[in-house]
């Protein structure tokens, strides 16, 4: 399937069968492939909760809107991003470039970004919708339907390991466990205040 049919043929569906689970080879060629939407200054700032518990979804789904996908879904994720990825050693988000380019880089980071709450946020959106149509596109080439995004205010949580406490149990995917899998150049973003869920079933 090319992209142009994937876009064009993407639903967004409200009824899953909950007894379809996608298997772990999927799931991991789903988050294979959102790790590689671009983020700016390529800081990878999203972050991927898997959330497989069953008592954890209905636990979710009494805070988004009773909506059944939450917990009749055969996959449902929660996107997240860290607001202050860039601040982070930033070095490491570029430390496989010549380094005159190093050079340049790193402290446009800190100039774009510090001080700057709005831009904080905004780039945090940015890096997750990006990485959630990835995710959607993937999912529909292979053959699964993606429902669509639901989002609410959360608190921004300094990284991965303090994920909100409703997380506690799900995997998180953090920068450092996904940096090998890619160090190329990307464009967009940055602890979200947002959380976006999305579910996928046959």
């Amino acid at each position: 399937m090319n992209v142009k049919t994937a876009i064009e043929s993407r639903r967004s569906v409200k009824a899953f069968d909950p007894a379809h689970r996608m298997s772990e080879a999927e799931v991991q060629e789903l988050l294979g492939q959102a790790m590689l939407a671009p983020t700016a200054f390529n800081i990878q700032n999203w972050r991927f909760v898997v959330v497989a518990d069953s008592a954890l979804r209905q636990e979710i789904r009494k805070v988004a809107w009773d909506q059944s996908q939450v917990t009749d879904a055969s996959l449902l994720l929660v996107l997240c991003a860290d607001l202050k990825a860039w601040e982070k050693k930033p070095e490491r988000y570029w430390r496989n470039v010549d380094a005159p380019v190093r050079e340049f880089m790193v402290p446009a980071i800190h100039q774009y970004y510090v001080g700057k709450e709005q831009v904080q946020r905004d780039e945090a959106m940015r890096s997750c919708g990006l990485a959630g149509m990835a995710l959607m596109l993937t999912a529909r080439e292979m053959g699964t339907t993606p429902v669509r995004w639901m989002v609410s205010i959360s608190t921004p949580w300094a990284s991965s390991s303090s994920c909100p406490t409703i997380m506690s149990s799900a995997s998180c995917w953090p920068w450092d466990e996904v940096s090998s899998r890619r160090s190329r150049v990307a464009v967009s973003l940055s602890l979200m205040r947002w959380w976006c869920m999305t579910g996928f079933a046959n």
